[in-house]
């Protein structure tokens, strides 16, 4: 066969077809000029011609002498066909050379493309004729000192092994190509097979979006290893940093991909690493940062508008964040009289202005807003001012008008402090503006009503100062919610500022001041019933704090009448606070006193807060010292040590008070009782030095046979059960095409493998069973709430299902329905049931589901007997005795339905044929007896009463036995008697 010759054996009409492919009338792509190139100057045309044009010997070290351009197809070239005419759009990652010129990292103008410089193809395509064709410099091709065998030796033994046909030639300008004529798979293969052989290897950098690197590496490195089984290239990606971790929404920066291997498989790798790049990145969504915060009002315009308009004409989504009233650091803006204000830009934990959309829409739009930016930088002027820091509240927020509203009546916006000590408000705008915009504030500032109650008069001879008296009231006043009360009922702000010494004077804020005054009057009420005696300060450590809170505060009211108040963490480091209260009332909540205490109450308050105080002290100290340990552990481990360190806190004795961990950085502080720290820290060490030692392993694959039709099963609902595995086992896991992938620590994998194959054993035992029962039975089958199903299946672990219409509205909530881990159900007939799972439990619950069927069908014979409702308390009997009776005598059941509202009641029996029989024939017979009676009353005078009873009622117990026609029964009642002829 042709492609079987030797390279050096050819036939006349292969030799003559290679002439015509090197005769120079022939216009290959070198000659041809790339419409996709960028128009060059003159004189870079004059240059390149210079450069292109045929050179003595010296031209090949010239071209040798260049520096690498890695993003050149020349250099590196691909296999395929030949591709249409790109698009005239700017390359997206503009990839430079070493010079600084930006490669052209989509063109062949220089790499023909496949066949490009083998002869004209023929208007018939011939099948087995296709020719692929790559074009080397010598540079990239060992010298023969490194080849183990000459180039003519090794395409031989290629042509000997493949069905493409390969081939060697030199161009014009001392190039080397090479041809291959076959079927394209195998041509391209043999190709690659060559060039591996005899090509040099390289290092190419190819930069990417930082945010594309999770999608070139794929879910558990699937998309890395599959790119470089196929290019045959090396491709590593850099560490992330953990001090700067990956922005997801940010596509700005990029990292360099090292992709290592010969001219055709580096070619080969980098085009499929842009390609996921490309799009990954055609539409791409940044953050915009080193903006001032205090800018984005001015941004955004008012009512949005310059938002809108930037989104209409660039067609982009801009996100501008609402505009923040509180400044997050207090040197946001800094204004000195005669000077520009300097405007400090949004740090990295604050808000950014986002941009979603085309790459060159989002660069645009961007530029547009640093343009703007750069405007506000000159016009914005911000002016400061001193205001009474309680009355900040009334300019922007809750009780005063909303930023959005401050900003469109001034057209300037307001930032105002949150540290305590700080009263300087800052508004910001045009120079024209900011004036009107500052007054507008003072007068929100200054429209409430404002006077000021110094609760720590009222008791200045408290022992440890008044002003620390007044703080445990303030304190206490506030977790009982007092303050909030007296804000409500006289529409007044109370503002109980507090400095290092104690509580400051409160600060009553209303709009208008009567209400202020009847305030006061209610507070000085019961501030002067909270005397230094009512209150207790205990220091307590504040790891307690939670446990006081929810263990023993409860208890301790319940039992000293003590309220306990234990500090939030923004209070800071103060103490426990014990105030006495009694025991609560029976008739409702705890009211605070109004009124002095008398001697006798305050030796009551002594008493019960020494006795509380001494049951917490007891409960506290009988607690292990406290003490705290550090562990210094890399980032990337917190999370998995999160989770260890939950699962063993929530093992711990339901007595012992938990663990607190915090986290700084890489370090990780544990602070609680001694013994259990020291043995939390023991444990995550331990842990942490595991999760290193397996680090070392997670290139360990395991792989093994999964059978496909069980996949879903073992990936669940929206992958939840192979969620759960990952974390359970620590290791990836993918499942497809009938096979499962682990990859992780050898120990944990294999671990997990024993799992998943058991579970494919066990559904690999699964059975279904089809029962067809009348749809009349399936609701007793279910049971009241599915109670019945439920019991079975959790008896033979299997999934029983109903159809859907059987299940009445009070069933709804019944677990009938298999859970959803389980196969997607398939629509059943009305009167389907299907039992699923392993078979020994599917088919003992087919038998006992059977067994109830028979036995219903058997017992569900039914008949009706229509009685007057007059009857139906006869048939019931006192307290259901006579019916109860008639149940056992026959067998039957039945029912007397509760709505006998009716003259005519039916009555229900249900049972075995016979059974049903006998009770219909009782009933009906007592319905006979019943319909043929007469009832008449006659009125017999009261004196006559007592002789017709007899005595001690004699009469009465025969007359209401024996009763015929034309004899008479007494009835009687504790208020009359009536003589009924019968």
């Amino acid at each position: 066969m042709a492609s079987e010759a030797p390279a050096n054996e050819l036939s006349a009409a292969q030799k003559l077809m290679q002439k015509h492919a090197e005769a120079p009338h022939h216009v290959t792509v070198e000659d041809a000029p790339d419409e996709d190139l960028p128009i060059r100057s003159p004189a870079e045309a004059s240059s390149s011609a210079e450069a292109q044009a045929p050179a003595p010997k010296a031209a090949p070290k010239q071209t040798a002498s260049k520096t690498l351009d890695t993003q050149s197809h020349e250099l590196f070239p691909e296999l395929g066909g030949p591709k249409g005419k790109a698009a005239n759009v700017a390359p997206i990652w503009g990839a430079k050379t070493a010079n600084g010129a930006a490669s052209n990292g989509g063109s062949r103008s220089s790499t023909p493309a496949s066949g490009a410089a083998t002869p004209n193809k023929p208007s018939m395509f011939i099948p087995g004729r296709n020719v692929e064709s790559v074009t080397l410099d010598p540079q990239y091709i060992m010298s023969r000192s490194q080849l183990k065998r000459p180039i003519p030796d090794i395409i031989k033994d290629l042509n000997r092994k493949s069905r493409a046909t390969l081939s060697m030639g030199t161009t014009s300008n001392g190039r080397y190509k090479f041809d291959a004529t076959g079927p394209q798979d195998v041509a391209q293969q043999a190709l690659k097979d060559l060039i591996g052989q005899i090509g040099t290897r390289a290092a190419i950098k190819v930069p990417i979006p930082q945010s594309a690197r999770a999608h070139i590496i794929g879910k558990g490195g699937s998309t890395i290893k599959a790119l470089q089984e196929k290019s045959g290239a090396k491709i590593q990606l850099p560490k992330v940093d953990e001090s700067n971790p990956i922005d997801e929404e940010d596509d700005d920066a990029t990292i360099d991909v090292t992709v290592e291997g010969n001219a055709l498989s580096a070619a080969s790798a980098r085009d499929a690493i842009l390609k996921i790049a490309d799009e990954r990145s055609a539409n791409v969504q940044t953050k915009v940062r080193g903006i001032p915060a205090a800018f984005y009002p001015f941004i955004a315009g008012q009512d949005n508008a310059f938002a809108q308009a930037l989104e209409q004409d660039s067609g982009v989504q801009v996100r501008i964040p609402p505009l923040q009233a509180y400044s997050t650091g207090p040197a946001a803006v800094t204004a000195n009289p005669g000077e520009r204000p300097i405007f400090a830009p949004a740090g990295n934990d604050d808000n950014h202005i986002q941009l979603a959309g085309d790459r060159a829409a989002v660069q645009k739009a961007r530029a547009e807003i640093e343009r703007r930016v750069a405007q506000l930088h000159r016009e914005l002027a911000a002016e400061q001012l001193s205001i009474q820091r309680g009355r900040h509240q009334f300019i922007v927020g809750d009780r005063g008008v909303p930023a959005e509203q401050f900003f469109a009546d001034t057209g300037c916006s307001i930032l105002l402090p949150t540290e305590e000590d700080d009263d300087v408000i800052t508004v910001i705008g045009p120079a024209d503006e900011v004036a009107s915009g500052l007054e507008k504030a003072m007068d929100l500032a200054m429209g409430m009503q404002m006077s000021n109650l110094d609760i720590a008069r009222f008791h200045r001879n408290a022992p440890g100062g008044a002003a620390a008296h007044a703080s445990n009231v303030t304190r206490y006043l506030r977790q009982r919610k007092e303050i909030e009360r007296l804000e409500k009922i006289y529409n007044t702000h109370i503002n109980t500022p507090f400095s290092e010494g104690g509580a400051l004077p409160w600060e009553l804020y209303s709009r208008e001041g009567k209400n202020a005054i009847r305030a006061q009057s209610e507070i000085t009420g019961i501030v002067n019933a909270q005397p230094p005696s009512r209150m207790s300060a205990i220091p307590i450590d504040p790891f307690f704090h939670q446990h006081l809170r929810n263990n023993i505060s409860r208890q301790v009211k319940n039992d000293y009448g003590v309220q306990v108040v234990v500090p939030e963490t923004s209070e800071g480091n103060v103490p426990v606070l014990l105030v006495f209260e009694g025991p609560d009332p029976a008739d409702g909540p705890y009211q605070l006193p109004s009124t002095k205490p008398t001697d006798a109450e305050i030796r009551a308050f002594k008493k019960g807060l020494e006795d509380a105080q001494k049951h917490i002290l007891e409960l506290i100290n009988k607690q292990e010292a406290i003490t705290s340990a550090e562990l210094d552990v890399p980032a990337k481990y917190h999370e998995r040590l999160r989770r260890f360190i939950k699962k063993e806190q929530e093992s711990r004795k339901s007595d012992q008070i938990p663990v607190r961990v915090s986290k700084n950085g890489t370090r990780i502080t544990l602070r609680g009782p001694a013994s259990a720290v020291e043995s939390l820290a023991a444990k995550s060490n331990a842990f942490v030095e595991q999760e290193k030692e397996d680090e070392k392993e997670r290139g360990f694959t395991l792989s093994f046979d999964f059978p496909q039709k069980f996949a879903n099963h073992l990936i669940g609902k929206g992958g939840s059960n192979i969620r759960e595995l990952r974390d359970r086992f620590d290791v990836e896991i993918q499942v497809q095409d009938g096979k499962v992938e682990l990859k992780g620590p050898k120990a944990k994998a294999e671990t997990a493998r024993s799992h998943i194959q058991s579970l494919a054993r066990t559904l690999a035992d699964e059975t279904s069973h089809t029962l067809k029962i009348d749809p009349k039975y399936h609701r007793e089958l279910i049971g009241a709430q599915g109670s019945q199903i439920n019991r079975l299946q959790t008896r033979y672990k299997v999934h029983i299902f109903f159809p859907r219409s059987a299940k009445s509205a009070d069933d709804e909530q019944s677990n009938v329905d298999a859970e959803e881990g389980a196969k997607p159900r398939r629509q059943q007939a009305p009167d389907e049931v299907i039992i699923r799972g392993p078979k020994k439990g599917a088919d003992e619950a087919r038998d006992e589901i059977f067994s109830l069927h028979k036995y219903l069908e058997e017992h569900s014979a039914t008949a009706t007997v229509a009685v007057q409702q007059k009857q139906v308390g006869s048939l019931i009997g006192q307290g259901g005795s006579a019916l109860d009776e008639l149940r056992q005598a026959t067998g039957a059941r039945i029912d007397v339905p509760q709505d006998r509202d009716t003259d005519i009641v039916e009555i229900q029996i249900k049972g075995t044929a016979s059974q049903v029989a006998k009770a219909k024939k009782v009933l009906e017979e007592k319905r006979a007896v019943f319909d043929d009676t007469v009832v008449r009353t006659l009125d017999v005078d009261k004196k006559y009463h007592k002789a017709l009873i007899g005595a001690g009622g004699k009469f009465i117990p025969f007359t209401s036995i024996y009763t015929i026609t034309n004899c008479y029964r007494l009835q009687s009642s504790r208020h009359c008697r009536q003589g009924r002829w019968l």
